[in-house]
């Protein structure tokens, strides 16, 4: 009799954690809703939301993407780091309004009414570090039969963002081939960092290290700090000037000269991009250099990149460069080098 007694209580108990262990999973459960302006409403898990773009997971449909002008209401109980293109940041969760194209944002003393179009990026805040992350990897070759030179350019970058910091880091590569020699090279690393200080402003440090055989020098080793201020933060454009420093050292190229040099920098960046079909990016930046070491010497360096996207997330475009020093440290070298590739890319977000 108490073996029977025993067996129905065990099963009695177990039907019970059963019972406890599944209304917790469906109510630890954190669904998020979307209402579609077109009526239908999507259940899942907001992913992020950056450059105009949600990406949102659905249980059976994997993870979408979709534009946020799409976007009528949603909510969601979960914490969030949100910008605004005013450059603003919050923290906390959201909830429907009433009102079209608005959104409630929950934070822990009130909440703020925002139209969702203001909303330029949106991480959840427990989010791994992959989820911030992305880059591209490109590709580009060019050849004339009649000259017999031929251009390879290589280049990478990947691009970081936690609560209060952005991280680049980019590379390239452009060797300029003639007869089975290496008759030029030029190749640049920078990993660049900025952290918010107010709103729109930021605190910029970099760190680059380069070389180039047509303007004379064979290492030159960069490290600055900046003030930087985002003119235009929105869904398609980025638009920031940069002032400030730094200090590098220089090695000469066909000498044993090494210099060391104080400069201040100017620069302007841009970042025009469309993520719909087909999807559209340009990346152009402007920055000079007069030296406060070598009186009346002054760089420019001048950047383009311009691609569009073929097919998913593979991308055709071109890359452009134009490098100036009034006063390079080799006396026999070029005060100027420029070049243009065909490149082919690879992005991940």
């Amino acid at each position: 009799m108490n073996k029977i007694i025993n067996k129905g209580s065990f099963g009695k108990i177990l039907l019970v954690m059963v019972i406890f262990v599944t209304s917790m999973n469906i109510f630890g459960q954190k669904t998020d809703t979307i209402v579609h302006i077109n009526g239908n409403i999507l259940l899942g898990e907001i992913k992020k939301l950056n450059d105009g773009i949600i990406t949102y997971k659905m249980d059976g449909m994997g993870t979408i993407k979709f534009q946020v002008d799409k976007i009528n209401t949603f909510k969601s109980e979960k914490s969030f780091q949100v910008v605004l293109k005013d450059g603003k940041q919050y923290f906390g969760s959201f909830d429907t309004c009433g009102i079209d194209r608005y959104v409630n944002l929950i934070l822990i003393n009130g909440s703020e009414r925002l139209f969702i179009e203001d909303i330029i990026e949106l991480y959840p805040i427990k989010k791994n570090f992959w989820l911030r992350t992305s880059g591209s990897l490109g590709l580009g070759f060019n050849y004339s039969k009649g000259s017999d030179i031929a251009t390879l350019t290589t280049s990478g970058s990947l691009y970081h963002r936690n609560r209060h910091t952005y991280a680049e880091l980019s590379w390239s590569d452009n060797t300029t081939y003639q007869s089975d020699s290496i008759n030029s090279n030029k190749s640049d690393a920078n990993l660049m960092m900025q952290r918010l200080i107010y709103h729109k402003w930021y605190l910029g440090g970099n760190l680059e290290g380069s070389s180039n055989s047509e303007l004379g020098y064979k290492f030159r080793i960069l490290g600055g700090v900046s003030i930087i201020n985002y003119i235009v933060q929105n869904y398609h454009n980025r638009l920031y000037l940069s002032l400030g420093s730094n200090a590098n050292r220089e090695w000469s190229m066909d000498t044993d000269e090494v210099t060391n040099n104080l400069e201040g920098l100017f620069g302007i960046n841009y970042h025009y991009y469309k993520y719909t079909d087909p999807e559209f990016n340009i990346t152009t930046y402007l920055k000079t250099y007069p030296n406060f070491t070598t009186p009346g010497r002054y760089r420019v360096n001048y950047y383009l990149d311009a691609k569009i996207e073929v097919i998913s997330d593979f991308n055709v475009g071109i890359n452009f460069y134009y490098n100036f020093d009034s006063k390079p440290i080799s006396e026999d070298a070029s005060r100027e080098d420029y070049g243009i590739a065909t490149t082919i890319s690879y992005t991940f977000h």
